[in-house]
């Protein structure tokens, strides 16, 4: 049995996790759907298993937002360890080739890290999950060992914003970089690049999600394989992050009770420019933006795009996504 409706109201937001090393994206959002007894979760932007860090949960009708929150930079920590290029990227993948690592490969690194700033083209891994004829890269890889086209045809542009040398170890032929960077890119394909750029070949050993703008791992849960589910439910109540606070920036708009029907029916609703609901400087930039729409008393909210129709001095709000 569901916890009831109005519980379910107080899970609609994001929780922040602190993903261990061996456990799946998909294991995370299992865990918190156990503990709150609900469907409605979701995670933004898969991490490995072997990685750690950040990873944003959403709940409940908060799970509809996961277009409009993903465009922000996100931060890594890695390391890679030349020598070896697996076909997974990581430790965990079968090694594909061997070579001899320079003794200066720091510097050399060093050298080559200006030609990895900026907008720079990037071939994902062969696992991954993106898709190929609409099927996921790894799906075909554990099934045949190879996928349908060139994964060349896969190439993609992204964004460094910055990538700077954390550490190295000589002994153990690795060195950590920190990376700041836009949406889409992989990590593991750019340690692999890295090491190529210096006439050498590596892989990603070790991978830390620190940001995923605008939150930091500093202030997500821990979330353990074998944590209690009331522990959880507790830890989630604490730290829940409402939905409003998800997109700060987005306006709230409170209507009175006679919209009720309308709003939680999902129906458009016109208003009287010269109403005293949205207040006249949401439109000073232009005549369409968007807002989070509720009712006075009543637990119904959408996200909803708000349009002034010039030619008859009115305002319309479509609702588009129902948060609770």
């Amino acid at each position: 049995m569901n916890i009831k409706e109005s519980e379910v109201n107080n899970y609609c937001g994001l929780i922040l996790v602190d993903k261990p090393a061996g456990m799946t994206s998909h294991k995370i959002v299992s865990l918190v759907r156990k503990s709150l007894n609900i469907d409605k979760v979701g995670h933004l932007g898969t991490l490995d298993p072997f990685a750690t860090g950040l990873l944003p949960v959403l709940i409940g009708g908060a799970t509809r937002l996961s277009d409009e929150i993903m465009d922000g930079k996100k931060q890594y920590l890695f390391t890679i360890k030349f020598g070896k290029e697996t076909d997974t990227l990581d430790a965990t993948g079968r090694v594909v080739d061997e070579k001899d690592v320079p003794r200066n490969y720091t510097e050399l690194i060093k050298d080559k890290l200006n030609s990895f700033h900026g907008e720079i083209e990037q071939i994902p891994p062969v696992y991954s999950a993106l898709k190929m004829n609409g099927k996921p890269l790894y799906e075909y890889m554990r099934a045949s060992g190879s996928i349908p086209n060139p994964i060349e045809t896969k190439k993609r542009k992204i964004f460094i914003q910055n990538i700077e040398i954390v550490d190295s170890n000589n002994s153990e032929e690795t060195i950590s970089l920190r990376v700041l960077c836009g949406k889409g890119t992989y990590v593991r394909s750019l340690a692999r690049d890295l090491a190529k750029a210096i006439n050498t070949v590596g892989y990603c050993s070790q991978l830390r999600r620190e940001f995923v703008e605008p939150w930091h791992v500093e202030n997500a849960i821990s979330v353990p394989a074998d944590i209690d589910k009331e522990e959880l439910k507790n830890e989630i109540k604490a730290n829940l992050i409402p939905v409003t606070e998800i997109l700060n920036s987005i306006p709230i708009i409170e209507l009175d009770e006679c919209y009720s029907k309308q709003i939680s029916s999902g129906n458009i609703v016109l208003l009287e420019r010269n109403n005293s609901f949205i207040s006249e400087h949401l439109f000073q930039r232009n005549n369409f933006f968007s807002a989070f729409v509720k009712v006075k008393n009543f637990e119904v909210m959408f996200y909803s795009e708000i349009k002034f129709l010039i030619e008859f001095n009115l305002i319309k709000i479509m609702p588009k996504k129902k948060m609770y």
